[in-house]
């Protein structure tokens, strides 16, 4: 099968972490005797238009991880006309697809990831260039787009023109089905891909020394790290033996370390930075338990991290939470609950020899390894490409 992905972001270098699961997702196909290339075109707002005299011009073309990617930037110089930056991508889009014909021979499927604009940009090239095309949706915050007026009807004529709709949590696909209004359940769930880091691992033992709770984000505000803090201090502040440990970079580490002294458990609390992705297997491993409180969460890619290597879980009952958790693995706690998730922390710590680290890999590997993610996009791509 000849796969084309058409990303709505996509890594701009080999070091930017954003959108760096689509590159994992294609090499997984190619190394199953896939051909898949990306064509990736970045938009910068007007107001960030300094950003392209930093950037190389015109098409650039790279093979990473056997897939041959095709770049190419544009400004999108129309902040309040609705549709107007998307025909823009589009006419971007158009360039590389020909391209990427050109060099590469036509694909059987375009693979667009996230409705907007990537889904509506994958429409109009599939009629114009008579390549079926599916959609993975990745946003929560899609449902909000449909209720725009262009955007709402655009994205319902994509979706309805789409060999398939795919949502990456099961609890996104009735809120998909409901916001798109197709008059038919067109959207299914298929898990993401456990990162080929994970794939073959050992179940690692549980580390000696303090006991540790981890997480990893890229701390930004939807993912609660101020309340994580919070519950921690009111469970643990006076106890021995047990330290907090959190990984990512972002503006938001200051505030979260100011708020650690204030609540008087600055000591208790490691800030590892930014984790180089190399090294993101050990980070999972240094800790007993993984805690992740967001606002809202999707597939949550670092709740399967965190399973495979055989770390138990408390989450709050996001889609992503749901999705993951189950009694063999770990606590589900109500969204902002300071006291709940407290609590839950320190129940997973008291039973945490009851977690079998074997079993809570098997669940993960399972369901988004490496095996389970192919088969079922293989099955999507033929279903699409047989019309």
């Amino acid at each position: 099968m000849h796969v084309l992905f058409v990303p709505s972001w996509y890594p701009a270098t080999p070091t930017d972490f954003s959108g760096s699961f689509f590159i994992e997702q294609a090499a997984a196909l190619v190394s199953s005797g896939h051909t898949v290339g990306v064509i990736a075109v970045k938009g910068i707002p007007i107001y960030e238009v300094g950003q392209v005299r930093t950037r190389v011009p015109g098409v650039r073309l790279s093979v990473e991880s056997g897939i041959q990617t095709y770049r190419l930037d544009r400004v999108l110089p129309y902040p309040k006309v609705p549709g107007a930056n998307t025909g823009v991508l589009l006419r971007a889009s158009r360039q590389l697809l020909t391209r990427y014909i050109k060099d590469n021979g036509k694909p059987d499927v375009l693979h667009a990831h996230a409705m907007f604009p990537a889904g509506l940009v994958a429409h109009a090239l599939s009629a114009e260039f008579s390549i079926p095309f599916i959609v993975t949706e990745h946003r929560p915050t899609s449902l909000g787009r449909m209720r725009e007026k262009w955007n709402g009807v655009h994205g319902r004529r994509a979706a309805l023109a789409a060999s398939s709709l795919v949502a990456v949590a099961r609890g996104f696909v009735p809120e998909l089905n409901a916001s798109y209004d197709l008059g038919q359940d067109k959207w299914q769930y298929v898990p993401g891909l456990l990162s080929p880091q994970f794939e073959n691992i050992g179940t690692r033992q549980a580390p000696s020394g303090p006991f540790i709770f981890g997480h990893v984000s890229h701390l930004d505000p939807g993912k609660r790290v101020d309340l994580l803090i919070q519950a921690f201090a009111d469970k643990f502040r006076d106890l021995d033996g047990v330290r907090l440990r959190i990984a990512g970079e972002s503006v938001q580490r200051a505030v979260l370390q100011a708020l650690a002294v204030e609540l008087g458990i600055a000591s208790k609390v490691d800030f590892m930075g930014a984790v180089a992705r190399s090294e993101i297997v050990s980070e999972f491993s240094s800790a007993h338990v993984f805690v992740l409180p967001s606002h809202a969460e999707a597939f949550g890619t670092v709740l399967w991290e965190a399973m495979a290597c055989g770390l138990p879980l408390v989450s709050t009952k996001t889609w992503a939470g749901k999705n993951a958790i189950f009694e063999a693995n770990g606590l589900l706690v109500s969204i902002d609950d300071r006291e709940e998730l407290g609590a839950a922390m320190l129940a997973i710590m008291e039973n945490f020899h009851s977690y079998d680290p074997v079993a809570i890999r098997a669940i993960c590997v399972n369901h988004c390894g490496q095996e389970a993610f192919v088969s079922q996009y293989e099955e999507i791509y033929s279903q699409a490409a047989t019309g």
